[in-house]
Formats: C-alpha cells, sequence, structure tokens
C-alpha cells in the first residue's frame, strides 16, 4: 500500500477477494441504497464483483491498515470511463480523510480517463454533494434509472494552457 499524500491518514492498495468482502458486509447505508435500487434482489457482493470485473482500474482505500472502500472505472470508449465507489460505514464515520484525498486520487483516475462520466442518485445526497465538490458537473434534467431518479454528470481534465 501507498499513502496518497504524504499528510494523508488513506492508503491506496490493490484490494483482495476478502477486501470484497469486507466491504460488502459492511456497506455504507447510502451505497446499499443505491444498489438496492440498480440491481433489485441481487447480492451486493456480485454487484461489486462485477464492477471488478468490469474495471480496467480497481483500487482499495485503506486507513490503518484497513480496508474502507473500493473504487474503480469501467471503460466506455478510450479516455472515457464510468467511476464507481462503495465504501464502510467508517467512511461515514470519518469522511474528511477522505474527501481531502479525493482530488489526487480522481486526477491520478484521470491519467488514463480523462473524462469520467457517471449517474448520480438524486436521494444520494452525500454521493451528490460529494462530485460536486470534487468538480463533477451535472446536466440539470434527472433521469428515471430503475426505481430512482439520477443526474448525470462529468469530470473532464482542464487542459493546462500554460504550457507548462
Amino acid at each position: 500500500m501507498t499513502l496518497l499524500e504524504s499528510r494523508s491518514s488513506i492508503a491506496i492498495g490493490i484490494p483482495t477477494l476478502s477486501d470484497v468482502d469486507f466491504v460488502a458486509a459492511r456497506l455504507r447505508e447510502s451505497d446499499l441504497m443505491d444498489m438496492e435500487g440498480l440491481h433489485p434482489g441481487k447480492p451486493v457482493r456480485d454487484i461489486i464483483m462485477g464492477d471488478v470485473e468490469y474495471s480496467s482500474l480497481v483500487y482499495g482505500l485503506y486507513r490503518n491498515d484497513c480496508i474502507q472502500a473500493i473504487l474503480g472505472v469501467i471503460p466506455i470508449v478510450a479516455g472515457v470511463g464510468i467511476p464507481w465507489v462503495v465504501g464502510t460505514g467508517e467512511v461515514d464515520k470519518a469522511p474528511l480523510p477522505f474527501a481531502r484525498s479525493s482530488h489526487r486520487l480522481l486526477s491520478m483516475l484521470q491519467h488514463g480517463f480523462p473524462v469520467l462520466d457517471t449517474w448520480i442518485c438524486a436521494r444520494n445526497t452525500k454521493s451528490m454533494h460529494w462530485h460536486q465538490w470534487c468538480g463533477f458537473e451535472f446536466d440539470d434534467e434527472k433521469i428515471r434509472i430503475g426505481r430512482d431518479d439520477y443526474f448525470h454528470a462529468r469530470r473532464i481534465v482542464k487542459e493546462n494552457r500554460g504550457g507548462k
């Protein structure tokens, strides 16, 4: 595992199957609600493993050597991917270290995917606020997917026009 930043308590690593089991068993409520809305009746572990299998990048976020979240990017077309993240309830108990690491983590992901394109459940206010804070831009119109309404959001790398 590697610390995301020298002063961060969040480390990044490659998650194991036991990490997936750990997160699936302790999933935070907001992630569980999203999964139930999109995949009614499907086991949480199966949903996470499906995302892992389709992703070209998958990372675990660790705090005090304990898995707290798993995230990845599912490629759509060259340079465009769908980011996803699932976390344990511990993320909600201590959100600040994760929030502080988010910009660095997204910048890492966007080396391979300059465009991150996703759908955010309108009911998931934590996710809405996090995506806004991280610089995702939202469409105004909501779209019904499954049982819930979603906003289309994207984060696009801005080219450095200064030449440095």
